[in-house]
């Protein structure tokens, strides 16, 4: 696929990209991640409420009600930091091959078959976390700050006044590098896999093009979010017709208290001693969905890394089909030219190393 209109109607090849097994299959598997975090912290919460039975209903209930009921405090805000961090940085180390693998698409570049770099995967799950270094360092001065209000009497009060419009320097530059990271934080993953240098490379450029062009990249995430909707609603409509299919399958053989009780246990009001054919089709549903959602996986980290390379273009004149890794990151990884080159001169040296046993062996009559 070689894309060369470079405005946002590329944004629909995205699409098209998704398409592809592999990168189903690497969304997939960062889905997957994402349901082992979550199925985790809520097993430990549960398991702590009933004291053994991670998997007990009332402890389910109460691990929810303490995740949404509970007020924060600093320690409650501390662990789910730590928490959604551990769950990014894995999440996007499984991303980075899919986005990878689109651009080695989009560029016709034979190292294809290489698209999972380790050092580029790390590149796109830590650039966003480093991102947090400096907003976090301005509020470590704003916590400072508010140490200084613990001095009682006039004194102290003056002392916060003062010092407050110091304070509100280094919060609102945290608060605007924070603001501007965050929303550039989409394209850091794709920075990492076309241009793999190093970890501020991977933050500065995309913060440098929200600045530069933050209508245009506003443009670009509408497209993205009309692209996401509309492959919803295609893959969506697929999946309702082919599931009508089997129910009406099901319905002109008489097995249509099948279809009910399949139903019944896709939406989690079965039970698994009434029909287990029911409960292997639910199996199946479900399965049907999370692979349309790993799909649209596939396809909004397709848009993101569409939407990286236009800004790419309209910023600094690169065009599509120049990934441009660094050659420490590349050297090691063989193109189909070279890896052809060597097998014919392997080819070659055994057939020198062939000769003088040729020319050794005995001539018969």
């Amino acid at each position: 696929m070689r894309i060369l209109r470079h405005d946002v109607r590329d944004l629909s090849l995205a699409f098209g990209l998704a398409f592809d097994l592999r990168r189903i299959t690497q969304a997939g598997s960062a889905l997957c991640w994402t349901m082992v975090v979550a199925m985790g912290v809520v097993g430990v919460l549960s398991w702590r409420i009933t004291g053994g039975d991670p998997m007990a209903p009332e402890g389910i209930t109460g691990a929810w009600q303490s995740l949404t009921e509970t007020p924060w405090t600093p320690l409650k805000a501390i662990s789910w930091t730590l928490i959604f961090s551990a769950w990014w940085a894995g999440f996007a180390y499984l991303c980075a091959p899919v986005q990878r693998s689109a651009a080695m698409d989009i560029a016709r570049d034979e190292r294809d078959r290489v698209a999972n770099i380790p050092i580029l995967n790390r590149q796109s799950a830590f650039g966003p976390l480093m991102m947090l270094i400096f907003p976090g360092l301005m509020f470590v001065v704003v916590l400072v700050w508010s140490l200084l209000t613990l001095i009682p009497g006039t004194t102290g009060a003056v002392i916060a006044a003062v010092s407050l419009p110091f304070a509100m320097i280094a919060a609102v530059a945290g608060a605007a590098f924070f603001v501007v990271g965050t929303l550039a934080a989409p394209m850091m993953g794709p920075t990492a896999v076309v241009e793999g240098r190093d970890y501020l490379e991977v933050v500065s450029r995309p913060m440098s093009y929200v600045m530069q062009r933050p209508g245009r990249y506003f443009s670009y995430w509408a497209a993205k979010l009309g692209v996401l909707a509309a492959c919803m609603l295609a893959g969506g409509a697929v999946l309702a017709v082919a599931w009508g299919f089997v129910w009406l399958a099901l319905w002109l053989i008489g097995q249509s208290e099948t279809a009910e009780a399949a139903y019944r246990f896709a939406v989690g009001t079965g039970g698994l001693e009434t029909n287990l054919a029911a409960f292997g089709i639910a199996v199946v549903a479900w399965g049907s969905g999370f692979l349309l959602i790993a799909w649209l996986m596939a396809v909004s980290l397709s848009t993101d890394l569409i939407i990286y390379m236009l800004m790419r273009y309209q910023i600094d004149g690169v065009t599509f089909d120049k990934i441009m890794v660094a050659e420490e990151h590349t050297d090691p990884l063989k193109t189909a030219v070279e890896t052809a080159e060597e097998a014919e001169e392997a080819r070659k040296r055994f057939d020198e190393a062939k000769k003088p046993e040729v020319e050794d062996a005995p001539q018969t009559a």
